[in-house]
């Protein structure tokens, strides 16, 4: 209550109309162990001083001093400049979500030019306005798919989708009482004995998926083809400047996380989702479309549009309760879509697949370091080590080095195995650097 400069007689009123003694009886349902004591002693502090304090505590992040390899859904990616003074702008940054489209007909064609860039990356012909992240986007995917196709009640996700989206599609599906069966990998860390039937009524595959491996899409679409199921992929955007794009593979349904283009690490957020789909399926789509139309006067204007949301017509035909979109994080990746250009984000997405395999090739020549099979990769990859992965990830460490994310974590029988993310952000010195330290590890 102190943010609001309450003095004892004001706080005295509010308890008495609220039918308490003290301020700690509002508090009494939580247990005493989470609570912090109260200080013996509190004159407060002065601006400078909370600077300072404030400096303190980030000195503690080491992050900036590291070299960091870390991966697995979340890449420290270069920013251009142009990002932040485009979003920074008032207009943008403390724009509220544009529910009346004649309000915010700025706001609302950067949603429909982000609509239009996804588009044409995924090669689908409709997107939304954005979701959370990729994980709302793989459940929400899902759940478009089981009203497609309303007579099946089973959909296929792989194994190699990375374990919180598959916590997520959970969490969302449970109530619908869905039979999610899971798709297994080989130790290529490809899909393996994939049986697609008439009762599925989806695929949900990533590629690349957790591991950086690129899967065969094409084949695993067509199968769901043959049988009236729908495919749906999940994929790193960087990844389609230089594979092919969703559509190309026969995907249905593109969805994603924008995160690599323009979007800081944040601690794991917030990001973006990006979901297209073929034109047959749009009146299923969730979440929000920005169209394009004109007024009276012919000029050209931008309007919400397909609006099948709980707020607009009955729940029992809703979509979705998506409401909103990341429209801020969904511009700054805009932004950086611009920027980048078709033949920007080729060369982006060459740079960060020939620095990966670089290094890749670097660590399968040491002894005790043991790779997948030669399967194609985009931005990271597996490798398994001899010695114990704590002893490597602490030598590293101790040398400047985060190498990478354990994978034992979520998969138990990838033991002493790590996964590697490269990024554009890591020089040939780096990546030297990063293969003499393992051989001294090793060694």
């Amino acid at each position: 209550m102190d943010f609001i400069s309450n003095q004892e007689p004001q706080i005295k009123e509010m308890l008495k109309e609220i039918g308490i003694q003290s301020i700690d009886e509002l508090f009494c349902d939580i247990p005493d162990n989470l609570k912090l004591p109260r200080p013996e002693k509190d004159d407060g502090i002065s601006e400078y001083e909370g600077i300072r304090h404030m400096e303190t505590l980030a000195a503690e992040n080491t992050f900036p001093y590291y070299e960091s390899y870390l991966g697995a859904g979340a890449y420290e990616h270069h920013i251009p400049a142009i990002v932040s003074a485009i979003t920074s702008k008032s207009e943008f940054l403390t724009t509220y979500t544009p529910y009346q489209a004649e309000s915010s007909q700025g706001m609302l064609q950067s949603i429909f030019e982000f609509q239009s860039a996804i588009c044409a990356l995924t090669g689908m012909d409709v997107a939304n306005a954005s979701l959370y992240d990729a994980a709302s986007a793989c459940a929400e995917a899902l759940l478009m798919a089981l009203r497609i196709n309303k007579k099946r009640n089973k959909v296929l996700v792989a194994k190699s989708l990375h374990p919180h989206y598959r916590y997520v599609i959970r969490q969302y599906l449970e109530s619908f009482k869905t039979e999610i069966e899971l798709v297994s990998f080989a130790e290529n860390g490809q899909i393996t004995d994939l049986q697609i039937d008439e009762e599925t009524a989806a695929i949900l595959v990533q590629s690349p998926n957790l591991f950086g491996v690129m899967e065969e899409v094409k084949s695993i679409s067509e199968k769901a083809k043959a049988v009236g199921a729908l495919t749906i992929l999940c994929a790193n955007p960087i990844s389609y400047g230089l594979y092919a794009s969703a559509a190309d593979q026969g995907a249905d349904i593109a969805i994603g996380d924008c995160q690599p283009l323009g979007l800081p690490l944040n601690y794991g957020g917030p990001y973006a989702g990006y979901m297209g789909c073929r034109q047959e399926l749009v009146r299923q789509l969730p979440g929000r479309v920005v169209g394009e139309t004109q007024d009276q006067e012919g000029k050209r204007g931008f309007v919400l549009t397909l609006q099948a949301r709980e707020q607009h017509i009955r729940r029992e035909k809703a979509t979705s309760n998506i409401c909103t979109n990341q429209a801020l994080a969904a511009l700054a990746s805009l932004v950086a879509m611009l920027w980048y250009g078709k033949e920007g984000i080729r060369k982006l997405a060459l740079t960060n697949y020939q620095r990966t395999a670089y290094l890749k090739s670097l660590l399968e020549k040491l002894p005790g370091v043991k790779s997948w099979g030669n399967v194609p990769h985009f931005n990271e990859f597996v490798v398994q080590f001899d010695q114990p992965i704590d002893d490597v990830v602490h030598r590293l460490r101790e040398q400047g080095i985060y190498p990478g994310v354990r994978l034992d974590r979520w998969y138990p029988e990838l033991e002493n195995s790590l996964l590697i993310a490269v990024t554009e952000t890591k020089s040939k010195e780096q990546l030297d650097r990063f293969a003499e330290v393992v051989a001294k590890v090793e060694g």
